[in-house]
């Protein structure tokens, strides 16, 4: 019987265990093997292939990204073979405007004005409201108390606000950054407010396990779990901000971009008013890496725990 067994083996007869077993032999030998190196070689190349379509991909994309923008600035510069220079310049006339207006100061003033006033209004508007959301979220009397007068300022048109602006404040830069504060209040007061109460239906026990203060837990858990809320109280109030700058420029004083803008527009200066009006973007855009820069920078568990980001 033993002899007839060993015959079995030796002939290949062999279980599905035995099988299985000298699978897992004969791969772990190659892989071992270093002078073998066929499964290392494979994987390298496949790998190696992965990185080469990842790459050729991303340069598709990137491509293609500026085919799109080069075929727009082609057509929109050929439009002036059958549209008027003062319904839409070209791009041509739109950059010798733009450095002229930097020559003569104009353009550089009048950037450096709004985004002083954009930073000072966005700080006030973040401290107030970012202030307030906690309390609200926090203390349940001033949830109750607060809760109409936040939904009713909040639904007030921010154009309404500018008279008011002007009558409380004058026409200066009091003015101007008092309507800013405003209307970008309500975008972070709002979201701190959500996220306060997300935090607290996920995490009500956690500080109370720990024996944390009321303070403390504000402090240790509520506000770090709120950031991610604050932040996109951030990017809206940005991008609110910056209607509500050139609103304020052109309206209340008549200076920084909205004056210019104003001023460009009144004379049928396209050219010029299209200059302004990219710088504007550009103050925006600038804004907008900033925060990102700043959320990367000291928070950056926000993008690691995102949808987006999550690997598993």
């Amino acid at each position: 019987m033993a002899k007839d067994t060993e015959k079995g083996v030796a002939s290949g007869d062999l279980s599905g265990t035995s099988l299985l077993g000298a699978t897992q032999e004969a791969s772990t030998a190659v892989i071992d093997d270093p002078d073998s190196g066929s499964i290392g070689v494979s994987s390298g190349a496949s790998a190696e292939k992965q990185d080469e379509r990842g790459l050729s991909q991303r340069s598709k994309e990137r491509i293609a990204r500026w085919v799109a923008v080069f075929v727009a600035v082609c057509l929109w510069q050929l439009s002036a073979l059958f549209l008027k220079p003062i319904f839409i310049s070209t791009p041509t006339s739109i950059a010798a405007s733009f450095f002229h207006l930097i020559a003569n100061g104009r353009l550089p003033k009048a950037f450096i004005q709004s985004l002083y006033e954009m930073i000072l209004g966005i700080v006030i508007a973040g401290l107030v409201g970012v202030g307030v959301g906690l309390l609200m979220g926090r203390i349940r009397v001033v949830e109750r108390a607060l809760e109409p007068l936040v939904a009713f300022g909040n639904a007030t048109p921010s154009i309404a606000l500018l008279p008011v602006m002007e009558v409380w404040f004058g026409l200066g830069t009091k003015a101007r950054v008092a309507f800013i504060m405003v209307i970008c209040m309500w975008p972070m007061l709002v979201n701190t407010y959500a996220g306060v109460k997300a935090v607290r239906g996920s995490f009500t026990d956690v500080g109370k396990s720990f024996g944390l203060s009321g303070w403390m837990q504000t402090w240790k858990i509520y506000l770090p779990g709120t950031v991610p809320f604050i932040f996109i109280g951030i990017r809206i109030a940005l991008a609110v901000g910056a209607v509500g700058m050139i609103l304020g420029g052109s309206e209340i004083g008549d200076t920084g971009l909205g004056g210019l803008s104003e001023t460009f527009g009144s004379y049928s200066q396209t050219a010029d008013l299209i200059a302004t009006i990219v710088t504007t973007t550009g103050l925006a855009l600038i804004l907008f890496a900033g925060a990102r820069k700043i959320q990367s920078w000291r928070f950056p568990w926000i993008a690691d725990t995102s949808a987006g980001r999550r690997t598993a």
